[in-house]
Order: structure tokens, then sequence, then C-alpha cells
């Protein structure tokens, strides 16, 4: 059994929970999303499961990227739902995560983490965490949210240490991982009983609250379409709402957001 010194498995497994759930450490997997996938058919509907790994050699990132996962260094984690809702509102599955992780990690620094749409966090401008939730429709529908979150890290790959942080480089401290995913699964816990609750709008202005895009021009590109105006909100759909020069609203449900 994978036994890294901040993990501490027993305290995660005695976790408060209103439904019976499933742990599944691992020292290494391809991607956590992937091991939830390949036990989607054996695994009883109405129960739980979380899988978190220590490493991953093929984690999955938005739009067929990869998110590096060193072992010992963050956390790399998903998690089984399966929500009553329309195929039109599983993407607001994708910002419920992202308000619990925000959450969750602004815990551990006095920097605040933002909300980048649709499912990024940013610490001081740079990528500290991402979600990907993925929508399995067979037999009983199945939502897995996947979410890895930048800790302990002090370096990167090349390519992403311009754009990529992590909760040490920003606060200068060792953050305990085990602290770090009580506090993300109260909070995916919280954050999707409320939205069973309280539907989309409760969820959407919360969401709101968490980022500064919002009044910002941005360039959102989406396969080879791509489109400038300033970001003024989110549908209830939590589709991102533009408007150009000339006023006329545009609103999008996926696309690559950059400043300016």
């Amino acid at each position: 059994m994978p036994n890294p010194r901040d993990i501490d498995l027993s305290a995660l497994k005695n976790m408060p929970s209103k439904t019976k759930r499933q742990w599944r450490f691992l020292a290494e997997t391809d991607s956590t999303n992937a091991e939830i996938a390949r036990m989607l058919a054996d695994h009883p509907p109405e129960q739980g499961l979380i899988v978190l790994a220590d490493s991953q050699t093929d984690g999955k990132g938005r739009l067929g990227r990869t998110w590096h996962s060193a072992p010992g260094t963050g956390v790399y984690i998903s998690t089984l739902i399966r929500p009553n809702l329309p195929p039109e509102q599983l993407p607001i599955l994708t910002l419920m995560a992202g308000l619990a992780t925000v959450i969750a990690v602004n815990e551990f620094t006095s920097n605040r983490a933002q909300l980048k749409w649709p499912n990024d966090l940013l610490l001081n401008e740079k990528k500290i965490a991402g979600i990907l939730c993925e929508y399995y429709p067979k037999n009983i529908p199945a939502v897995i949210i996947g979410i890895g979150i930048n800790v302990n890290q002090t370096q990167f790959p090349t390519n992403i240490k311009e754009i990529a942080t992590s909760l040490k480089l920003e606060t200068g401290k060792e953050i305990n991982r085990t602290a770090l995913i009580k506090q993300l699964i109260t909070q995916l816990d919280f954050q999707y009983s409320e939205l069973k609750k309280y539907k989309v709008e409760t969820l959407i202005k919360n969401w709101t609250r968490h980022t500064d895009l919002f009044g910002k021009t941005i360039t959102l590109k989406k396969s080879s379409q791509s489109i400038t105006g300033k970001a003024i909100g989110l549908d209830n759909l939590g589709r991102l709402i533009i408007t150009n020069e000339s006023g006329e609203e545009t609103a999008l449900d996926s696309g690559e957001v950059r400043l300016g």
C-alpha cells in the first residue's frame, strides 16, 4: 500500500459522508479519471467512489492535454457522481467542481486564487489547478470529476514553467496534502448538495464571486473560431457571455480564454 508521508488514507476514509463511498489510493496510475472509467461497469451505482493517486503517467487535461503529475507533490483525484441533470446542464458540474476547488485552495494561501472559465484556477496569474469532467451516458449515467492541484512542486517542465505555479512556490510553505484533500472533498460534497437544493442560479452567483474575469477584454478560441470582446458574465447554463463593440452578446459553452 502506498504511504507518502503527508497522505493519511485512514483519515480520509473516516471523513463524514451522507452516502457510502469507496476510496482507492494508488502510488501511480495513468489517470485517476481513467481508473474510475475502468471501474464503472462493476461499481455499485448507489455507492460513491474516489480515486487518489500519488502520481499519474498520463494525467488528463482539457482539450487532450496532459496534466503534469510528479510524485509526492500534487493532488491528483477523481470522484464519481451520478447527477440527475439534463445533458445541457452537465457543464454546470465543471463550474461546481471549480468553485469547490478554489474555496479549498484558498484555505491555504492569503493570496486568493481566481477561477478562469471554464475549468482552471489561477494564482498570481499562473495556473495552479484544473478540472476535467467526463460524462458516461451508458446504463446509469455517470460523471467523473477529475481535479489536479499543484501543491508542493518547486519546479515544472520547460514547456509549462512560465505559466504554472504551486501553493509552495506562492506561499513558501510545505502544504499537507491530506489537509487539502479533506477541504476539497468537504467542499465538493457541500457544493454538490447546494446545487441539488438551490439549482443553478446560486452556483453561478457564488462562482462569480471567485473570478476576476468579468469586465475584461478577452479572446476566446474554439476550434477554428476566434471571438474577441468583453466577458460580462455567465448564463444559467454556465456559458460565457461576451459582448462585442456593437453591444451584441454571444454565449459560448466551451473554448480557450485568453486575456486581451
